[in-house]
């Protein structure tokens, strides 16, 4: 027997060997850490986890991306945004404490404490929806509203009766601005002529201030309400008063068909793409989130049986284009009289996030 021979027929077989174990290990080197199972999410709310409203929206969809991820979920509720600064400070001294190692801000006002505790807590990553936060541990989030508050302006442009919408928001901001900038862009391009009165309480929950507003802005003619706060008490005033009313940010059932539509986010896609990032490691200081149309960041309700079809063609025809071109592109004038954005321009991102300091045409402030 040719004992040469016979090794020489097995050096192929035992290359083979060594060469799929090779390659189980590479495989296995590259799979997507199991960080799921060290992940502690901690979330900082301004009013109640359980609201029917802005906060409920945020836990809910930040604890559906949580149990898809298997990370375990801490919240903070009732944390002030602005005022004493320690409330917030300890709010998030506490969840770290309690192991978390990231951190979702759901409040614009957080964003003016956010350097300070970021330095504080190297190692912890923080999400905010202010957009501020220099630091390398620091990521800014958001969903383009705007562009759903301009679909919804379509619908309350057409359906107003008197040429007067109105508008209860709680402060000016960048956020803020650019809501009824886009609400009143949509208004004008089905009804040219109407113009929207916005109110604002100077808070972001207040119940009576709300319904105060929607009382003045009625008698100023107003028949079509909207809101920008987190709770609908201007719904619910409007809906007494039996005016028609846009919603926004989250849809409750028992209303009246008066109630037209409302301009949503889905913070579960939101929360699901964002965290999906941070757990994958594909998160960094410089990438931004602000989810669209496209991908699934924001949505229109469903339409009242009272808008009429050709309003609903409209709105489609605009949801589809503006999946193209920006609601803040073409010739744009402000309230003042001066041109802010030209034929084949487009307002940036950046001047949207954080500079829209002024009015579209058609908008008047009631003070």
């Amino acid at each position: 027997m040719n004992t040469n021979n016979s090794k020489a027929r097995y050096v192929p077989a035992l290359l083979v060997i060594l060469t799929v174990a090779a390659i189980i290990f590479v495989i296995q080197s590259f799979r997507i850490p199991t960080e799921t199972q060290n992940t502690t999410v901690g979330v900082v709310l301004i009013g109640s986890w359980a609201d029917k409203a802005w906060n409920e929206s945020h836990y809910k969809g930040l604890q559906k991306a949580c149990d898809a991820y298997n990370c375990k979920l801490l919240g903070r509720e009732y944390v002030a945004d602005s005022g004493d600064a320690g409330t917030f400070y300890d709010a998030v001294d506490g969840l770290i404490k309690d192991g978390a190692n990231v951190i979702f801000l759901t409040s614009f006002g957080y964003g003016s404490y956010l350097d300070k505790i970021a330095a504080k807590y190297p190692d912890v990553a923080f999400f905010t929806i202010s957009g501020h936060g220099k630091a390398n541990n620091c990521t800014s989030y958001f969903a383009r509203l705007y562009q759903v508050r301009y679909l919804a302006g379509l619908v309350a442009g057409a359906a107003t009766k008197t040429g007067v919408l109105g508008y209860v928001a709680a402060m000016p901001n960048s956020q803020t601005n650019r809501g009824i900038n886009a609400y009143a862009l949509g208004m004008r391009r089905a009804n040219p002529q109407a113009k929207l009165l916005v109110h604002f309480t100077g808070s972001w929950d207040n119940q009576n201030a709300e319904m105060d507003s929607v009382v003045k802005l009625a008698a100023a003619g107003a028949d079509v309400i909207t809101y920008h706060e987190d709770k609908p008490n201007a719904i619910e005033k409007a809906e007494m008063m039996g005016l028609y009313t846009i919603g926004y940010g989250s849809t409750q059932a028992n209303y009246s068909q008066r109630y037209l539509t409302a301009a949503l986010y889905d913070w579960d896609a939101v929360y699901q793409k964002v965290l999906s990032d941070y757990i994958s490691g594909r998160v960094t200081s410089t990438k931004d989130y602000w989810l669209d149309l496209s991908e699934g960041g924001v949505k229109l309700d469903k339409l009242s049986p009272l808008v009429e079809p050709a309003t609903a063609e409209l709105v489609e025809l605009e949801l589809q284009r503006i999946k193209k071109k920006d609601v803040f592109s073409g010739v744009i004038y402000d309230n003042k009289g001066q041109l802010r954005c030209d034929e084949g321009e487009q307002i940036s991102d950046q001047e949207l996030f954080y500079g829209m300091d002024w009015f579209v045409e058609g908008v008047e402030i009631d003070e």
